[in-house]
Parts: C-alpha cells; sequence; structure tokens
C-alpha cells in the first residue's frame, strides 16, 4: 500500500513523522490520480494493517494504551485475534463503555480509565462515536479528575498535555479519522468539541473492519460521508484545499455508494473508506452547514441514525441553497459564488439543484432507508418544534440565511420527499 510520505507531518510527534512507511502499489492501482494527491496533503501517517500497530507503538516509545474498541466491528471482522496479536507485547487497558451517541460522562469515564492506567497514548479501533470517546480520553487523559470533568463538559482545552492518538475506522461515513472534532452529547444536547491536537497523527485504514459492516450501517454512515462531501462544497467555510478533498472524496463515494450497501462487494467497500476519509479531510476544514444543523435534533429527538438524519433535508437544502441572493447571502464571496459552489456541489451526484430532492429520494429508497421524514415515523405536527429548535450558531455556515419559517418550509418538503 502506498502511504504518505512523512516529511509534511509537521503537527505529528517526531517519533511518527519518522516512521518508515511501506510502500507498493496498492493504492496508485486502486484509486484515481486526484485522491492520491489529496492524501500527500493531509499531514495525517497512513498503515494498510491493524497488525502494524505494535510496532508503531515501539517506535512513538509507547507501552501503555488505552485502548477505545467497538468489539462488535472487531468480532464481526473475525480481527479479535489478530488486535490481541499486534499488541501482546504491550500492558493495553481496554475500554468499551459508549453508546452509539456518546455522552460526556462517558467521555469522561474514558479519560479517567486513560489516568488510571498512566496510558502513554490512545487507539481507537471502531467507528465515529468509538474515535470521538478515543479523541476526548487523548485529550482530557493526562488531566486530573476536575480537569477531565471540565474539558468532557466542552470546557476550555487550552494548556492541555494530550497523548498521542492512533485511529483505525470501521465505518465509512463520519470521517473522525480525519477531523480534530469529537462529538459529545452534554446533558442532552449534541456538542461539537474541537481541537486540533485531537485529530490523529497516525490512521490505520484496514480493509478488512470495513468489510463486515451491516447494510444498514453501511447505509446511514454513507450518507453521512456523502451529505458531509456536498455540504463541504457549498459551505462559508469552505477553502480551496476543502473543496479538492470534498470533490475527490464525493466522486469516490458517488460512484459506490449503492453497490457497498446492496453487494458488500470487496472493491466498493475499499473506496467508500478512502471516499468517507476525504470527507472527513473536507469537514475539517469547512465545517458542515443547515443539514447537519438540522439533523441533530432528528437523531437526538427521534432516534433517527445521523447519516440517515442528515440526508432526508439535504435535497430541499440544495434546492433552497441554489436560490442565494444578495439579501439572504451568509457567504461574503457573494450570491454568484455560492450558486456556483450549489451547481459544483450538486454534481458528484451528476444532478441539478432543482433535481436533488428526487435524487436523494431515490438514493434513500435504492440503499433501504426511509426516503422522507413521514416514512422515518416523524409526524407534520413536530416541523415546527424542530425548526425552532435548531441551533442557529450551526446554521451561519450555511451558505444561504434560513430563519425559523424557511426551515419550517424545507423541513415540510422533506416530509413528502
Amino acid at each position: 500500500m502506498t502511504s504518505k510520505t512523512p516529511n509534511k507531518h509537521t503537527d505529528a510527534p517526531e517519533t511518527v513523522a519518522s516512521m518508515p512507511i511501506p510502500t507498493s502499489d496498492t493504492l496508485a492501482d486502486r484509486l484515481p490520480a486526484e485522491v492520491l494527491r489529496c492524501l500527500d496533503d493531509t499531514g495525517q501517517t497512513y498503515l494498510d494493517s491493524i497488525d502494524r500497530i505494535g510496532s508503531v507503538l515501539k517506535q512513538m516509545h509507547c507501552s501503555r494504551p488505552l485502548v477505545v474498541i467497538d468489539r462488535r466491528a472487531v468480532t464481526a471482522s473475525n480481527l479479535s485475534a489478530t488486535v490481541e496479536a499486534a499488541l501482546a507485547d504491550v500492558d493495553c487497558l481496554w475500554f468499551d463503555e459508549f453508546t452509539p451517541n456518546p455522552t460526556s460522562e462517558e467521555a469522561l469515564r474514558a479519560a479517567n480509565a486513560a489516568a488510571e492506567h498512566r496510558a502513554d497514548s490512545v487507539i481507537a479501533i471502531g467507528g465515529g462515536t468509538c474515535l470521538d470517546v478515543a479523541k476526548m480520553a487523548a485529550l482530557a487523559g493526562s488531566e486530573n479528575a476536575d480537569r477531565q470533568s471540565d474539558v468532557c463538559r466542552g470546557g476550555s482545552t487550552e494548556s492541555l498535555s494530550p497523548l498521542p492518538l492512533m485511529a483505525a475506522p470501521s465505518t465509512s461515513g463520519t470521517g473522525s479519522e480525519a477531523t480534530q472534532f469529537a462529538a459529545i452529547y452534554v446533558d442532552g444536547r449534541k456538542q461539537s468539541i474541537s481541537d486540533k491536537r485531537m485529530r490523529p497523527a497516525v490512521v490505520i485504514m484496514d480493509p478488512r473492519l470495513h468489510a463486515a459492516m451491516p447494510a444498514s450501517i453501511a447505509a446511514c454512515t454513507g450518507m453521512d460521508a456523502l451529505s458531509q462531501a456536498i455540504e463541504s462544497l457549498w459551505a462559508v467555510g469552505r477553502t480551496e484545499a476543502s473543496a479538492r478533498y470534498a470533490q475527490a472524496g464525493g466522486r469516490l463515494i458517488a460512484e459506490s455508494l449503492v453497490s457497498s450497501v446492496c453487494d458488500a462487494d470487496e472493491g466498493s467497500r475499499f473506496k467508500m473508506m478512502w471516499g468517507a476519509h476525504l470527507a472527513g479531510q473536507a469537514i475539517n476544514i469547512s465545517k458542515t452547514t443547515a443539514s447537519h444543523a438540522l439533523s441533530y435534533q432528528l437523531t437526538q429527538r427521534f432516534g433517527i441514525a445521523h447519516g440517515h438524519a442528515v440526508a432526508l433535508t439535504l435535497g430541499p437544502l440544495a434546492a433552497a441553497n441554489a436560490t442565494t441572493d444578495a439579501t439572504n447571502c451568509n457567504d461574503p464571496r457573494g450570491a454568484e459564488v455560492v450558486c456556483g459552489h450549489v451547481q459544483q456541489a450538486t454534481s458528484v451526484l451528476n444532478a441539478t439543484p432543482a433535481q436533488m430532492p428526487s435524487v436523494m429520494s431515490d438514493l434513500l429508497r435504492q440503499i433501504g432507508l426511509p426516503n422522507s421524514l413521514s416514512e422515518a415515523g416523524i409526524g407534520e405536527n413536530r416541523l415546527a418544534e424542530i425548526a425552532a429548535s435548531v441551533d442557529p450558531v450551526r446554521l451561519g455556515n450555511n451558505p444561504r440565511r434560513l430563519d425559523t419559517a424557511e426551515l419550517h418550509e424545507l423541513l415540510r418538503r422533506a416530509y413528502t420527499a
């Protein structure tokens, strides 16, 4: 597997930056050149196999990792024995006490575990939830109990001494292995905690971890990845770099999502793994927009899986964003630029903005997910409540300003698909 050359790892510890990187033609044979160019610029080190964790730890001079692990995903991939063998020569503490929507209390337990173990590193093996909890453990694991509690509830991250973090994702969706964010529920509200030191220095992209994803998880996480790529392209926070990541990742996702879910073939899962990773790279720069802001209410109040919740409003949002003008434009680059960005974003699915509601509805149907808010079990009488509850701060990155009445109308369109 071709991996990133180490001379650009400016944020990684010196021992990581100087690690010998395996070379082969695997990625060059299987991924477009534009994807490889993007990977050369991420500032992360890539490994192709979970078997190498132990040797990497030794090169980092780490011997007491906290291992945050999704045991179900690892067992389903038939990799339990492989993981144990890879870590047989180090003093591990295993942590798996987290739920699908991780809370500040769960993050605090992970940080406490790291402190009690005197961990010198954190390893995450699992999906987005697992990685988010591991990020919090790495961020706060070397602090005292009071400081840990404050950080895990969204307090200041200044003056912390984070532990080195290594991540092996098992789902193709959140892109958490590429970002500096951790999504944690604090007192029932989803909060995004951000610190560039939470971005894993080493990422293990092992296709075997993705092969066993159930179709339902592949569908929901795949929709999350697709939405991230599309939203990143029209976000106010978009840059030239984020656009390159989003376009390259979006193309991979668009061509492989349906077959990844419906056929679970190795080639599609491989492309989805890398497409989702690049979508994560994109939102790490640009951040997300209104569909993500709405999704938090749909997940918190109605239990709709995050990626599915995002996708349910993405089509109507694309159509709405395409109507940006001088009176409602959030982006300082102006309405004309925004409309061009929206066109570019929807072209990922070979669609115009006006076609996006039906294109997204059809795509959700193809991968076996309810394609409207009504089919997802949300009563029409709840739409106004959802619209009024969206965090206005999160809407600031959407290129078109949306007030409560416009959000309500957008939800009505998503309700009928």
